[in-house]
């Protein structure tokens, strides 16, 4: 378990958390072609498994909107930073747009990473179809998510900052994610075969000011803080385990 309190160290811990999912993406998507990741936010994802995927190409979309909206230039300085402009190719635009222009049976690979937290299930029924629709015979699809079941107090306490109304500047649409039974019966119902979901604990905690930092910049109201103080300070905020789920389009 990995516990930060130096608001110093809470990029160099997400940057384990992307490393860490970036290889079960290595493992789960095609090998060679060119894979979408829809929601790339600053490449947090995108430039660990860009790396290790040596052999593919990535199209990154993402509309860059709202709190978003900084993100954009974060990912085009890694681009040049990580020397993947040959590689991977950034897209701003609203994904459900973007995908409905491609056509049918295209890519070898959709990926998102914490995408489906910020969609309804409407919102995911219908990325889901665009998904299965522009991949070729054959094609895969994978979608990390934090788990929306809190397994102790601290990480319970870590979704409530995010999703509860009276915490969060920006609560979400329908949930802190959507089940994983859920995300897997809706890739089978557009046809996705060989689904699959796969957890890893996150084994991170942060308190205190890097608590403190962490709540700011995600939204969360300055009475979150001091309503729970003495846990975030003492225990933390423990990120819950991520979920993998991933299927395959048939022949």
């Amino acid at each position: 378990m990995r516990l930060v309190s130096d608001p110093g160290e809470i990029e160099g811990a997400w940057r384990e958390q992307y490393e860490k999912l970036a290889r079960v993406f290595a493992g789960l998507i095609p090998r060679t072609g060119t894979v979408v990741e829809v929601g790339c936010g600053r490449g947090r994802l995108t430039f660990p498994l860009a790396r290790l995927a040596a052999k593919s190409r990535f199209i990154a979309v993402d509309r860059f909107a709202g709190p978003y909206s900084k993100d954009r230039r974060v990912f085009t300085l890694g681009l040049s930073r990580e020397r993947l402009k040959g590689r991977v190719r950034l897209v701003a635009s609203d994904y459900l747009e973007w995908l409905r222009r491609q056509r049918s049976r295209r890519y070898d690979g959709v990926i998102s990473c914490e995408f489906l937290c910020e969609i309804d299930s409407a919102g995911m029924r219908s990325f889901l179809s665009e998904c299965y629709r522009i991949l070729k015979p054959a094609g895969v699809t994978v979608h990390a998510f934090l788990s929306p079941f809190g397994r102790n107090s601290h990480q319970r306490l870590f979704i409530e900052a995010d999703s509860d109304p009276r915490w969060t500047r920006f609560p979400p649409k329908e949930w802190f994610s959507p089940s994983p039974r859920l995300v897997a019966s809706e890739l089978r119902r557009v046809g996705f075969g060989k689904c699959r979901v796969t957890n890893a604990k996150s084994k991170l905690t942060i308190r205190a000011d890097a608590a403190r930092v962490s709540l700011k910049s995600w939204g969360v109201k300055e009475a979150f803080y001091t309503f729970h103080d003495r846990q975030i300070d003492s225990d933390g905020l423990e990120l819950p385990a991520w979920v993998i789920v991933a299927g395959q389009k048939g022949l």
